[in-house]
């Protein structure tokens, strides 16, 4: 043994093996207190579904006190729930290998008082602990949600107040303009035109915003039955012809014969007639195609293509939100006109009548692609109605990505409307 060598006597030992383990005991008390402070709730549970952590703010919305909490069965302890009732299951969402990290938002957490809460999930693996756990963190969001709730009552409500005075100050400008009350200058009826045509904005606005509000209170309701696409393609193009002859555009229609899909026929009609009109508004040169397809017998995409003004790529994902209007400009807004609302109202259509939406452009002056896809058959679909998802069966795999630019040529050709 070297002269330098100094051997610790195992008193010393003891004492730094004792330091030690008061070090790690003090951090993880600190962690302890940490995780019990959280404002959300957290808890942990194993395989056998048995919660193995939980702090103080789950203890808080269960009422109950950590004894009553820890090694319990979860499932049975909270009960959880969609809007409508249907249980959620924390063991379905735990130790899913294709899925190690969920998140699910507008969960109902039924109890003495119940709570609107979001609820993510991650499994914990560690070389040094043998059995996983799974962490499950829930966000109570009932504040936010009562007043997303007061703010859509507020805007019915004043959406159908202005509705009424809208449609009387319509109709005396129509008796002025009929010279029901004497003949008018030059500059009167300008005048007239344009409060006109104001007040026709201002009442698209507000049935778009009575719209929404049943959307988003799932009050709307959709008579699905098969129908045949052709016909309403066909019968809508002579409606687009007077429109695109006015700006002197061509108006072509490539249609697939007898085409026909399960859907609410009048709704259908109302998206087709806001994707057409927006391109007919922002084109001036050339004209529009209206394409449809069948698409593996499961859905029909139809395209609405146009030579117009296009959308910059960094602009696309704006386009389907409210108010999602590109343009800036007072002047833009005044010659365009609209609302805002039009795309977002037709993508949560399109949706909950289990189809899909999307566009394609490749930059300004370039044109655009508005696309829907529309189900052959009655669709499976499920609806989120705290945070407006809509998913329907496999349909990501039978639509084009939104770079795609590449149109699959149609098999037959409906009557095409020269300029």
């Amino acid at each position: 043994m070297s002269e330098n060598t100094i051997v610790k006597s195992p008193q010393n030992i003891a004492k730094e093996l004792y330091k030690k383990n008061l070090e790690l005991l003090k951090q993880g008390r600190r962690i302890e207190q940490l995780l019990y402070s959280v404002s959300e709730a957290i808890l942990a549970i194993n395989k056998d579904n048995k919660i193995t952590i939980s702090n103080r703010a789950l203890e808080t919305m269960l009422g109950l006190d950590e004894a009553q909490v820890l090694g319990k069965d979860a499932d049975k302890l909270l009960t959880l729930t969609t809007e409508n009732n249907k249980p959620i299951k924390l063991s379905k969402l735990c130790f899913v290998p294709a899925k190690p990290n969920q998140a699910i938002q507008g969960v109902i957490l039924r109890g003495k008082r119940n709570y609107y809460v979001n609820i993510k999930t991650a499994v914990l693996e560690s070389e040094d602990v043998d059995t996983p756990e799974c962490l499950i963190t829930i966000t109570d969001i009932t504040s936010e949600k009562m007043l997303d709730d007061l703010k859509d009552d507020f805007l019915s409500v004043a959406a159908h107040e202005l509705r009424t005075p809208m449609t009387i100050i319509k109709s005396y400008i129509w008796m002025l303009m009929s010279n029901k009350a004497g003949e008018l200058s030059d500059k009167q009826r300008d005048y007239l035109e344009k409060a006109e045509g104001g007040t026709e904005r201002l009442i698209a606005l507000v049935n778009d915003m009575l719209n929404i509000s049943k959307i988003e209170q799932g009050r709307l309701e959709y008579n699905l039955e098969k129908v045949n696409l052709t016909e309403i393609l066909t019968e809508l193009g002579t409606e687009f012809k007077l429109k695109t002859d006015e700006k002197n555009l061509y108006l072509h229609l490539e249609i697939d014969k007898n085409i026909q899909v399960f859907t609410d026929k009048n709704k259908l009609t109302e998206i087709i007639t806001n994707l057409v009109g927006n391109a007919i508004k922002f084109t001036d040169t050339g004209g529009i195609t209206i394409r449809a397809q069948k698409l593996k017998d499961r859905y029909v995409k139809v395209s609405i293509i146009d030579t117009g003004k296009g959308i910059k790529k960094q602009d696309l994902s704006r386009l389907f939100r409210k108010f999602g209007r590109l343009d800036n400009s007072y002047r833009t807004v005044a010659e365009a006109g609209g609302t805002g609302l039009g795309l977002y109202i037709t993508k949560n259509l399109i949706e909950k009548m289990g189809g899909s939406i999307g566009v394609i452009s490749e930059g300004i002056g370039k044109g655009s692609t508005f696309w829907i896809t529309i189900p052959v058959k009655e669709p499976l679909i499920t609806h989120n109605k705290e945070n407006g998802e809509t998913k329907s069966e496999a349909i990501n795999s039978l639509v084009p990505s939104a770079t795609q630019t590449a149109e699959t040529p149609v098999t037959s050709v409906a009557p095409t409307f020269p300029n």
